[in-house]
């Protein structure tokens, strides 16, 4: 697995035909795989069986080296898992009414299954390979009639897979993560299931479930034989006891809405995605080793939140100079939107090329040339893990990048209200926990706040 978390749960290698990136896509998830605890495996079926007398086929199409397959209670089970590293020395272990098929999960048509079991692979849509999410949301489309989001990640065409791949009383059991529940490119998937009627229960699993995996997840259990259309919500605790929660916030309120507003209102926009950050925004120590000047080459920027105090209201010179600047942070953008002077590039030139394989710098016709962000009025975190996140008045006039976002359309003399109304806003029993205790609040729903404002 990837220690940046970027996969979660990737008990298979997912698939595509072989003209699609196939062989590439088997070998990034054979890299990033995280196996499904055994516990997990077992409270999985554990649901099933609950809602199930009698288990006929099963399929899982993120079959790995086939845990899920070792419970017994069923007829029979087919896994797909396209990269037989997965399986090997492990299909010994399968029992007698128990197969694997090495290729594709969307390679054959199922319709027959009873339940359709597992962990999809938690593959970012950034990081799929060229033509697959093509291939996919095209056989989900003529299967569902869903269109994806080309914002969906890999484990959002798995679950769709699982849905229409079961018969018209079937099962769905997944290990997905919990932002599912909310989040709007998962919005066609929910609508989907609801637009049919079924039966929805999720059962929120402990942040520690999975060791190093940076998302929430959770058993999320589809039952298309119950037609009343309830969703319900609970959490798992360390000890396995069950408790029912009344939202999936965890608390008694609803989810924070998702609001979209005017460019010229009050609103919030995501910080810059330069393309990487490691040579686009550079830290005190590489802007005077380059011999950069502040305002001619680079200018200040903020990546994080976290060196500064809830109730330090002012992003000033003097906080900027003590807790980036002379602390090594990264807080210096180069400057794209002027002919680069000899030293900034010679800097550039002096960047290896394997320093800057990402898909956003490689589709640029110059990999560094990225449009220069407007400065906003206002900064604030995406993510928090108390009350809501740190918000402060841009004094200093950063740069907001990656997951610092900006606050626009603020009228002048208003910035002191609109911080202090946002830090007094009940963010923490609105929002759907991202992971090991940390909120993180999305774009839309900060302008539902500020839509009030």
């Amino acid at each position: 697995m990837r220690n940046d978390a970027e996969i979660f749960g990737a008990e298979s290698t997912g698939g595509a035909s072989n003209d699609v990136g196939c062989e590439e896509f088997s070998l990034y998830l054979g890299r990033c795989q995280v196996d499904t605890p055994h516990d997990v495996v077992g409270a999985v079926w554990a649901q099933v069986k609950q809602r199930r007398s009698a288990v006929g086929k099963v399929v899982d199409f993120g079959a790995g080296d086939g845990r899920f397959a070792r419970v017994p209670g069923y007829r029979s089970y087919v896994g797909y898992e396209i990269d037989p590293r997965r399986t090997h020395g492990t299909e010994k272990l399968l029992p007698r009414n128990a197969t694997m098929r090495h290729l594709c999960a969307f390679a054959e048509p199922v319709h027959d299954a009873d339940v359709c079991i597992g962990n999809p692979p938690y593959v970012r849509n950034q990081d799929l390979p060229e033509g697959w999410a093509e291939m996919a949301a095209a056989i989900i489309a003529e299967r569902t009639g869903v269109r994806v989001s080309g914002l969906a990640n890999a484990w959002q065409y798995f679950f769709l897979l699982s849905l229409a791949s079961t018969k018209a009383d079937g099962l769905a059991a997944l290990v997905v993560p919990y932002e599912w529940v909310s989040r709007p490119s998962s919005k066609a998937l929910r609508e989907y299931i609801k637009s049919n009627g079924w039966t929805v229960s999720i059962y929120r699993l402990c942040d520690s479930t999975f060791k190093k995996v940076l998302t929430t997840s959770a058993i999320a259990i589809v039952d298309k034989a119950d037609a009343s259309g309830t969703w319900s919500y609970f959490r798992l605790t360390k000890d396995g006891e069950c408790r029912p929660n009344r939202s999936p916030t965890g608390t008694r309120s609803k989810v924070l809405a998702y609001t979209r507003v005017a460019a010229t209102a009050l609103h919030a926009k995501r910080g810059l995605s330069p393309g990487t950050q490691d040579v686009l925004v550079l830290t005190e120590g590489d802007r005077v080793r380059f011999g950069l000047k502040r305002g001619r080459d680079v200018v200040p920027c903020v990546t994080t939140l976290r060196p500064i105090e809830y109730g330090e209201e002012d992003f000033d010179e003097e906080l900027f100079r003590d807790k980036y600047v002379l602390a090594g942070k990264r807080c210096w953008l180069i400057r794209t939107d002027r002919q680069p002077s000899q030293a900034l590039s010679d800097y550039l030139d002096s960047v290896p090329a394997s320093e800057y394989q990402t898909s956003t710098c490689l589709s640029r016709d110059v990999w560094w040339k990225f449009t220069m962000p407007t400065v906003p009025p206002i900064l604030i975190a995406s993510g928090f893990r108390q009350g809501g996140p740190k918000v402060a008045i841009n004094s200093v006039g950063a740069a907001a990048v990656g997951s610092v976002c900006g606050i626009y359309g603020v009228k002048g003399g208003q910035e002191a209200t609109v911080v202090r109304s946002i830090s007094s806003y009940d963010f923490k029993s609105r929002v759907v926990s991202h992971s090991n205790g940390l909120m993180k609040v999305e774009i839309a729903q900060l302008n539902t706040v500020l839509a009030t404002l």
